[in-house]
């Protein structure tokens, strides 16, 4: 199975980092850069979320609403950060949206409103990529075999920012941590 990493890197092609790079207002080898940092805090989170009290369900609802984003990349790109202020971020991440936002910030050198702006366009991206691989697996209905999932691409997620970025991959291993054991889950 992909990673969700690669998977939303495949739609993830030079003319959707372009439409990216105007909304950010970078150049393309920033907005790389940037959403290079920004795909594994994102997914960490996800996962992280997926393992907390009600966060299985709270994900599969997610995972949901987003089937077929990816299919509308460019009006959903070129339509910008989406206008719920970044509610399904908070969703996405949780608690760990200030600390997400900068380690992602520091990793990729944005200033704050371009971080939470990248990161609200991803958001939903990464969604779409969770529902597509759902349901090519047949599981988009089965909470439990999403968070399973999750917690593999947590861990993948959390290898690929330690390459990336130290900092980003320290805060990463700590949120993934978190999810992976019962006793820490409510610090």
């Amino acid at each position: 199975m992909a990673s969700l990493i690669d998977l939303v890197k495949e739609h993830l092609g030079p003319q959707e980092l372009s439409q990216i790079s105007q909304q950010l207002g970078t150049d393309q080898a920033t907005t790389q850069q940037a959403v290079n940092a920004a795909l594994p805090a994102l997914v960490g989170g996800l996962a992280n979320t997926a393992q907390q009290p009600e966060g299985a369900s709270s994900v599969q609802q997610l995972v949901n609403s987003h089937a077929g984003v990816l299919g509308q990349l460019g009006s959903l790109i070129g339509a910008g950060a989406p206008a719920d202020g970044g509610g399904v971020l908070g969703r996405v991440l949780g608690q760990h949206q200030p600390e997400v936002q900068q380690g992602v910030q520091q990793a990729s050198g944005l200033g704050s409103d371009q971080t939470r702006k990248l990161l609200m366009i991803l958001a939903p991206i990464v969604l779409g990529a969770l529902a597509k691989r759902a349901m090519n697996h047949g599981n988009a209905n089965d909470a439990g075999a999403i968070q399973q999932s999750l917690q593999q691409d947590g861990q993948q997620a959390k290898q690929q920012a330690e390459a990336h970025s130290p900092h980003l991959g320290g805060l990463l291993g700590k949120i993934v941590g978190m999810a992976e054991s019962p006793e820490m889950r409510n610090r």
